[in-house]
């Protein structure tokens, strides 16, 4: 980027913060404020999106593309209460699929924008154990679902429907939102949540789609042949970087309705003299990995596991671009609020993508969970392009891996099972920083 590139997206971004952060004591009047999309996929891998030509060209070229995007713990339940929070999951409680009961939801996204005068809706897939008939808190509107494609599960306000294909629900529900509260009040500021359950398993796709033509490449840890020094869990799945592609491809089937849906939304709001004053998030809960380490889904600590597509568009307001920068998902909720010119009303653990601070490292984590198989628990220090240490918990003790990522960005050799490699990592000092960051609060204390 060229000093004159950086002046004037320095520019771009300085006005953007006057123009949606208010001052202490003036507060934007809702009629003031913008209108939110947020768009979560389940299981969408980095590069899997972009199949999704039509929502590229809308988000990805005009808008923010945060390119070393992760999820801070890449399963479903607990990564969507980081997601909407803005807080690691050990401070949610959500440390499993099941435990959504204990989930805290006055410390919310939903919360804080239906508190300043928003109305809300959500569509899709919220949490895994969500009870589909109960109205979700601060939620105006609701079409849930927890899975499936065809005649899946829905229950739309409290009553029980099967929609023939639930990707293109979802988004007739989204698009309905929106002419609905165009209806009701069009000076008040809306936000609406679109959880795609694409491209999960099973990856069914629509029938115009299941033979498309779609490739997709294996990279080097698909292809890694000595696995002894990865923890015993690891060690034990054998799939192929062949199988991965075919997984790959399936998912991506599916997400090109979700293309059509994000085409028809976008249409949507630009016939409603919407498009340019609402907000579009688009994200994934977390990757999955696709043969990496012979492993075959998420809940590892890899970076098929934790790296997933983040884009952020308000043209005029988010100057366009690729941003490399480390970009947690506990980062989302902090950002949203800013652009609607709110404060959190609780402590985050997350810092607004839309400052010039930039974080080194970030902590991942992962509760051991009966509901996602033998996956033990464990933690990690992610540093990108230096390196990654991470703690498994496993009978006998703990298990530690260390990646130099600068010369070994795919993860292939744990330098602590090397005997006598040199620069081998300061483990006690290594040790001592993740046990602080797994107890940390707040974005003062958090990495």
């Amino acid at each position: 980027m060229t000093v004159t590139c950086r002046a004037l997206a320095a520019a771009l971004l300085t006005g953007l913060m006057m123009t949606t952060t208010a001052p202490a004591g003036a507060a934007p009047t809702p009629v003031s404020r913008p209108n939110i999309l947020l768009v979560v996929l389940d299981d969408a891998g980095l590069g899997q999106t972009d199949v999704m030509t039509r929502t590229q060209a809308w988000l990805g070229t005009t808008g923010r593309d945060y390119t070393h995007a992760v999820a801070t713990t890449p399963s479903c339940c607990p990564s969507r209460s980081s997601i909407f929070s803005g807080r690691y999951v050990h401070n949610t409680g959500v440390t499993q699929q099941a435990k959504i009961d204990v989930y805290d939801h006055d410390r919310t996204l939903q919360h804080e924008l239906k508190r300043a005068g928003y109305a809300t809706a959500a569509a899709g897939k919220l949490f895994n154990g969500w009870e589909l008939a109960k109205q979700p808190p601060y939620i105006d509107h609701w079409a849930l679902q927890h899975g499936g494609f065809v005649k899946a599960h829905f229950n739309v306000d409290g009553t029980d429907v099967y929609p023939p294909y639930s990707t293109t629900f979802t988004g007739q529900k989204v698009t309905g939102y929106i002419d609905r509260f165009e209806r009701e009040d069009d000076r008040r500021p809306w936000f609406i949540y679109a959880g795609f359950v694409a491209p999960h398993s099973p990856y069914t796709p629509e029938p115009k789609y299941a033979k498309t033509p779609l490739t997709w490449r294996a990279n080097p840890a698909t292809r890694e042949k000595d696995r002894s020094d990865k923890p015993a869990y690891v060690r034990k799945f054998k799939v192929s970087g062949a199988e991965g592609v075919q997984t790959s491809i399936a998912q991506m089937r599916t997400l090109l309705s979700v293309d059509d849906q994000m085409e028809a939304i976008r249409r949507r709001l630009a016939a409603t003299g919407e498009l340019d004053n609402t907000v579009v998030m688009f994200l994934s809960d977390n990757g999955k990995s696709l043969g990496e380490h012979g492993l075959p889904t998420k809940f590892v600590p890899y970076q098929g596991s934790i790296r997933v597509p983040l884009q952020l568009w308000w043209p005029g307001r988010v100057p366009a671009g690729r941003d490399g920068r480390l970009a947690p998902l506990i980062d989302v909720t902090p950002t949203l609020l800013e652009l609607a010119g709110l404060t959190p009303g609780y402590q985050v653990d997350g810092r607004s993508l839309l400052t010039g601070a930039r974080r080194d490292r970030v902590l991942l984590e992962y509760w051991y969970d009966s509901v996602n198989g033998s996956y033990p628990t464990w933690a990690s220090t992610y540093a990108p392009g230096k390196f990654q240490y991470i703690e498994n918990q496993q009978a006998g003790g703990v298990f530690r891996e260390y990646y130099d990522l600068r010369r070994d960005p795919w993860q292939l050799t744990n330098l602590l099972a090397v005997r006598g490699v040199a620069g081998a990592p300061d483990t006690g000092r290594l040790a001592a920083e993740l046990a602080r960051a797994r107890t940390c609060a707040g974005a003062r204390d958090c990495p």
